[in-house]
């Protein structure tokens, strides 16, 4: 009894606090880490400011018939950006199960990570679902926002700097293992401590999709995410030898990834963000892809 009124205390006080949200991960192995260092740079050799990335996270289902049209939504993000990078994460959740149950035959796109970012950081309750970078805009009262309303709110970000550049290179290892290579540079000091995410996206996999005609039998997923390779809410990217940012802070980090199985590399690209993880700020700060072969 003593024991669990201690946990049942240690819980009270960890909820009530405003700290970093323990990443939880759900991966099916661990990620090699093959670096991790920090350091100030000169002033003379901070770069300039990246222009601030837009992450747009398009929670679908291959039987939700309005999904395609958030899809599109996307899409013309992508295809009008002019300043800022757009990175499209695809998240197939497990739950829904009558809107995102696969066909027969066909690849399951569903991942736990998609159903933890779509539970945890959107609080979904329907198809289509998401937002962009995180954020809770003026007027409204969650991250989840209208596919109708996404066009507008990537564009509240042109011509936005970053408070941190992301430069990521990728070296081939073998047919399925790849190293991954980070460069993070802040700009700027930030509020919060900075968290890393690895996320894989596999684009054209062709699986039917429902929409508002009937069937699409040849339709191409694209931007679908296939694993996660740190926890989905990311995972420090501070590593203690210096435990808070500054401008001219220099973070070097790289990993060793295995594509599982099934996943078609020419198709396969590596998606890294830098986000926050406290109860008042989840924002995606800095967004990059790059393909991996």
């Amino acid at each position: 009894m003593k024991k669990l009124i201690a946990i049942l205390a240690v819980i009270a006080v960890w909820s009530a606090c405003k700290e970093s949200i323990p990443p939880i991960f759900f991966g099916e192995d661990e990620t090699v880490t093959l670096r991790d260092t920090a350091y100030i740079l000169a002033s003379a050799e901070i770069p300039e400011a990246q222009f601030r990335g837009v992450l747009v996270e398009d929670i679908t289902g291959v039987k939700c018939v309005n999904c395609p049209d958030a899809a599109a939504a996307a899409a013309e993000i992508n295809a009008s950006a002019t300043t800022n990078e757009v990175v499209i994460l695809g998240l197939y959740p497990t739950g829904f199960r009558a809107l995102t149950f696969p066909f027969p035959d066909y690849i399951d796109p569903r991942t736990e990570v998609a159903q933890n970012i779509g539970a945890n950081i959107y609080q979904f309750s329907s198809l289509p679902a998401g937002g962009v970078n995180r954020k809770i805009f003026e007027g409204e009262s969650k991250r989840d926002i209208s596919f109708n309303t996404w066009v507008n709110r990537s564009n509240s970000f042109a011509g936005e700097k970053s408070d941190v550049n992301i430069d990521i290179t990728v070296d081939q290892v073998n047919d399925s293992t790849f190293n991954i290579n980070g460069d993070f540079v802040f700009t700027a000091a930030t509020d919060s401590d900075p968290f890393v995410t690895l996320i894989l996206l596999e684009d054209n996999i062709k699986h039917p999709q429902y929409y508002s005609g009937g069937t699409d039998k040849e339709y191409k997923h694209k931007h679908v995410v296939r694993r996660a390779y740190t926890p989905y809410n990311g995972t420090p990217l501070l590593n203690g030898e210096i435990n808070e940012t500054s401008r001219g802070l220099r973070v070097e980090k790289g990993w060793q990834i295995i594509v599982p199985n099934g996943v078609v590399v020419e198709e396969a690209s590596i998606v890294v963000f830098i986000n926050y993880n406290n109860n008042e700020n989840r924002e995606v700060a800095q967004c990059t892809e790059v393909k991996l072969k």
